[in-house]
């Protein structure tokens, strides 16, 4: 399938319009809705979880009935290189994609993002939150904390801060994702070069567990694989609403907050 501007725009009004839950969808001019529907099928690449891509597939369905949603889930950088490779092969099939800051600013270097002014993101969007030449927005932050699982550590002995994991008692007892280069970058940028490189030298002599993932990490986490892990805030609540044995820190500085771009 060819790239197309007008079920690419339909599908980023429809996944603001949800994420936002404003009031009204504006109608999306009719042109591209007749475009859109010429096509049959919209596909989206994305990194947010399936669960909470269902509700937007929902909406979308009522409001376009007529047009098919296809996603396709994977971790970010995935989704990322899928992009890259099938552009350098000619090929564009994807039509939206939502996933990190670092992995959107990829695509706009490499020119495959359009521009397009969504009337959701016109009022209410905070600054930072909406890229300036309409070429993505914000739908939503995840918040990167401590996570624990309190059948493991009694909220009394988990860590209060960054530096807690340094202590003797967590040496290979602490898992996180092998790609989490934002927290890595965000860390830095917060302690300053001198002072984050020495964390990070002192955090890798802790031989942390790494694995692919934050859901991954969240379930192993649940089911006592390891007792902590560097986790989305939002899984952990999630669970723990849901009765799993999991609860996080409260006490960090920072929390490094990353936004998902559409």
């Amino acid at each position: 399938m060819s790239y197309n501007i007008a079920r690419s725009t339909l599908l980023f009004s429809a996944l603001i319009f949800c994420a936002e839950a404003g009031p009204a969808l504006a109608q999306a001019p009719a042109r591209r809705v007749d475009a859109a529907g010429g096509e049959r099928e919209v596909v989206w690449y994305t990194a947010m979880n399936t669960p909470d891509a269902a509700p937007l597939r929902k909406r979308f369905r009522e409001k376009y009935p007529d047009l098919n949603l296809t996603i396709l889930r994977q971790p970010g950088e995935k989704i990322r290189t899928r992009i890259l490779t099938e552009m350098r092969a000619g090929k564009f099939l994807w039509d939206v994609v939502s996933f990190n800051h670092l992995d959107m600013d990829a695509l706009a270097q490499e020119g495959l993002l359009a521009a397009y002014a969504s009337p959701e993101t016109r009022s209410g969007f905070p600054g930072g939150a909406v890229d300036p030449e309409g070429r993505w927005a914000a739908i939503y932050v995840r918040q990167y904390v401590i996570g624990y699982n309190t059948g493991s550590v009694p909220r009394r002995e988990a860590p209060r801060s960054w530096e807690d994991l340094l202590q003797p008692r967590w040496k290979e007892k602490f898992a996180m994702d092998e790609s989490d280069v934002e927290w890595y970058a965000a860390m830095l940028d917060y302690l300053g070069r001198e002072k984050g490189s020495a964390f990070m030298r002192s955090l890798a002599r802790q031989n942390p567990q790494f694995r692919r993932g934050h859901s991954l990490l969240a379930k192993l986490l649940i089911a006592g694989e390891f007792p902590l892990a560097l986790v989305h805030a939002a899984e952990m609540d999630e669970a723990r609403r849901a009765g799993a044995p999991v609860d996080w820190v409260k006490t960090l500085d920072p929390v490094i907050t990353s936004p998902s771009q559409v």
